[in-house]
């Protein structure tokens, strides 16, 4: 089984997300900030883990940090598991 996702199990998965994760009201160029996270998943699709990749700017940009925290929310969230 492979670690790296398809492309078409990108597309999947985001689209999966994209009904948990709340994007902030009103975040200039939210749509065009993109977050990486590291996700680790059990045997039956449930997430074990989920990290942010940039830590650097997690660390030192508010509104990355903002928009990072939601989407990890997304991630985690019940209604989005298990993942597909």
């Amino acid at each position: 089984v492979s670690d790296i996702l398809s492309i078409s199990e990108m597309d999947a998965l985001r689209q999966q997300l994209a009904g948990c994760w709340n994007i902030m009201a009103g975040a200039a160029n939210a749509e065009d900030l993109k977050v990486e996270i590291r996700v680790e998943v059990n045997p039956d699709r449930t997430v074990k883990s989920a990290q942010v990749v940039d830590q650097g700017r997690y660390n030192s940009d508010t509104f990355f940090r903002a928009m990072a925290e939601s989407a990890l929310r997304a991630v985690q969230n019940p209604r989005c598991s298990p993942l597909r």
